[in-house]
């Protein structure tokens, strides 16, 4: 095992300035292992790419990646928070097609953010690779914070839930808190069991699973067309969407629980970000980014639009307000009746579901294992095992378990909006920091041209909103929790408690430890008896200050 200094945790992609067309520098790529010229930009400048190991090659191409950012986003946010966000805006029509409309706003700005840094660092990670390239110093801060973070965050808790609820309602019983986390979790042992002892099995299921979202992209729009636009003497339908009420406020809303259906409705567009995590397997990656992302936002955020209308042309105000996560079921039952929209098109929603389980559980498994392999965390070399079935099961146990230590503390009530509303808020922060990262590499390298440019106000726009979600939850006095949780924690302060908490382990293992111990930590390579190469961190008594 060969020790290597890492001293310089991270290292920082850097302009090289090209002064004929013809020439080239390669300088930096001999000095930075990491980085190599990958092409000229405004024939004078060339921007830097991570070399990766890439054993299966860029294979994903343009119509791929589309399929791939749709069945990303498309979760059960649509059918499951809607009566949520209706809710939290107090009925108010204009309060809730405003809180889509925010959300969209900040969904296509934040697409924008991360177009431009992924065709400044075009390489595997998202969010990760970019808070790096942003704020490398303090040294491996941004690094090891969102990595555990996103150790501690590691479950599937909404998709749970839904699952679990859906089925209970597809076969004609009434849904409770016993059934719907009893089911719910049923199934995510049985994924987890799939995806940790035959990788190959549960990749197969999940794209089966993950196909029939495309096909309900369709049932939705077509149904939203058949609900609004059709006269109800064809679709026997009673409309109950009324424009003249379209400003009225019928319950009780506020900046603080406006800001929460702002949280939830961004949710249902969540996905956008996460494909960057697969940059490497992408062909030509600037060019199909720069149009996969857009297209596929517009078209989730027009299907977003269709099935909205259709929710309140069709559902009675307060049954959609009081439609907890089933309003997707009460949609499609009053538009097919009770068979069809009750039981199958229910029951393929709660499939829909399902395959966000199959995705999430193999997403946050190969997360955590790569956060264990870094060796960060106590135990990272038995986590990051892949004995004895070649797939990180210890990792999803570790999932199933948070998952499941979570359901079954919960008291009765809205955990699903809480969970929501809990996840969404440290997103609202790394997206800010990331969109202010967008001014903050164009000073520090104003020579620099990226490929692809997010605009000025459209940048502006995701700070600004993100700052408003982030401050929305204090403004208030009262709870921003949903109805039956009031007493619980604010999600807010929950949310800024986990991020201390990362950083608080940041400080103490890499600044205050070895400040006091007078060592510095170096990373040793390990590789496992089953090929997995691994981190070790060694202490070497040479740090002497922080």
């Amino acid at each position: 095992m060969a020790v290597v200094n890492k001293s310089e945790y991270t290292k920082l992609p850097e302009v090289v300035v090209v002064n004929d067309a013809n020439s080239s520098d390669s300088s930096v790529a001999d000095e930075n292992q990491y980085l190599a010229p990958l092409s000229q930009l405004n024939r004078r400048y060339s921007y830097l790419q991570d070399l990766e190991d890439l054993p299966q090659g860029r294979h994903l191409g343009l119509f791929s990646t589309i399929v791939l950012f749709v069945s990303r986003i498309l979760g059960s946010g649509i059918f499951s928070i809607t009566s949520g966000i209706y809710q939290d805006c107090g009925q108010s029509i204009f309060l809730f097609f405003s809180a889509w409309l925010v959300a969209g706003i900040a969904s296509f700005g934040g697409l924008y953010v991360f177009l431009e840094m992924g065709s400044l660092v075009p390489r595997s990670g998202g969010a990760k690779v970019f808070l790096e390239f942003i704020y490398p110093y303090p040294k491996l801060l941004a690094t090891v914070a969102y990595l555990v973070y996103s150790v501690m965050v590691g479950f599937t808790i909404s998709n749970v839930l839904v699952f679990g609820e859906y089925v209970v309602h597809a076969f004609g019983f009434e849904p409770s808190d016993f059934k719907t986390r009893a089911v719910g979790l049923a199934f995510l042992y049985l994924a987890a069991t799939l995806h940790g002892v035959s990788v190959s099995h549960g990749v197969r299921i999940q794209n089966v699973l993950g196909g029939l979202k495309l096909v309900l992209v369709g049932i939705i729009a077509l149904s939203g067309i058949y609900a609004v636009f059709f006269p109800t003497s064809i679709t026997g339908i009673e409309h109950q969407l009324e424009w003249n009420r379209f400003f009225e406020v019928r319950s009780t809303a506020s900046v603080l629980t406006f800001a929460s259906a702002v949280i939830k409705a961004t949710y249902a567009f969540s996905g956008w970000n996460s494909v960057h995590t697969v940059s490497n397997e992408i062909k030509d990656p600037i060019r199909t980014f720069k149009i996969a992302g857009p297209v596929s936002l517009g078209i989730m955020a027009v299907t977003y639009l269709i099935a909205n209308l259709a929710y309140l042309t069709v559902i009675p105000s307060e049954e959609l307000a009081n439609g907890s996560t089933l309003a997707g079921s009460l949609l499609f039952s009053k538009i097919f009746g009770n068979f069809i929209g009750q039981r199958l098109l229910t029951l393929a929603v709660a499939l829909s579901a399902a395959g966000n389980i199959f995705v999430v559980l193999y997403t946050i498994s190969r997360n955590d294992q790569e956060v264990f392999r870094e060796g960060y965390l106590p135990f990272s070399k038995f986590m990051s095992s892949n004995w004895p079935f070649g797939a990180p099961l210890r990792a999803l146990i570790l999932s199933c378990s948070i998952t499941t230590t979570i359901m079954v503390a919960f008291p009765r009530g809205d955990i699903y909006s809480y969970i929501i509303s809990l996840e969404g808020y440290p997103h609202q922060l790394v997206l800010g920091l990331i969109a202010a990262g967008i001014f903050i590499i164009r000073k520090r390298y104003p020579e620099l041209s990226a490929p692809i440019r997010a605009g000025f106000i459209g940048t502006v726009s995701v700070l600004c909103i993100s700052l408003y979600l982030l401050v929305g939850p204090f403004v208030s006095s009262t709870s921003p929790n949903p109805k039956g949780l009031e007493h619980w924690p604010n999600y807010g302060l929950i949310g800024i408690f986990l991020i201390v908490a990362c950083i608080l382990f940041w400080l103490v293992k890499f600044r205050l430890l070895p400040w006091f111990g007078k060592y510095e930590l170096v990373s040793e390579e390990e590789k496992l008896s089953d090929g997995l190469t691994i981190k070790n961190w060694k202490r070497e008594h040479s740090y002497t200050s922080l």
